[in-house]
């Protein structure tokens, strides 16, 4: 969620991320509005809070969606869109990379609607990071 966050920032305003904690997401539902949308990362172990902010979110008339595994988080219910993934691995823990390669999709075709709007953001940070010196030119 930090990763499609981070790149989401670049493409449109408004991005907020919610903190995993209870607390946080019971805040953040305060400001939820009609057309807002909120995407939830929810795998096996499925969290309760996921499934609530879920939920609350559909009630105040947000679109949710949901990237998941294979077995489907009960968060499902309040879906308006769903992506399931293989996380399943020859290994003790499950793999994310499918996840990481559905949110980079996410990310492509959203950059690609909001594209005029998007290409002004990436030149506008560009600016800030040289006038900063975050990152190093090369030239």
């Amino acid at each position: 969620s930090d990763y499609l966050e981070l790149h989401l920032q670049v493409i449109r305003r408004g991005i907020h991320h919610v903190r995993r904690n209870s607390s946080g997401w019971s805040h953040a539902l305060l400001d939820i509005r009609p057309g807002d949308i909120l995407v939830i990362y929810d795998i096996r172990r499925y969290e309760n809070a996921a499934l609530d902010m879920a939920r609350m979110a559909r009630e105040r008339g947000a679109k949710v969606v949901l990237f998941t595994d294979q077995w489907l988080s009960p968060a499902q219910a309040f879906a308006d869109h769903s992506f399931a993934a293989r996380i399943e691995a020859p290994s003790a823990w499950d793999s994310s990379a499918a996840l990481l390669l559905l949110t980079e999709t996410l990310i492509a075709a959203v950059q690609e609607a909001l594209w005029e709007t998007t290409r002004a953001r990436m030149a506008d940070l560009e600016t800030v990071f040289d006038r900063t010196t975050v990152f190093r030119k090369f030239q």
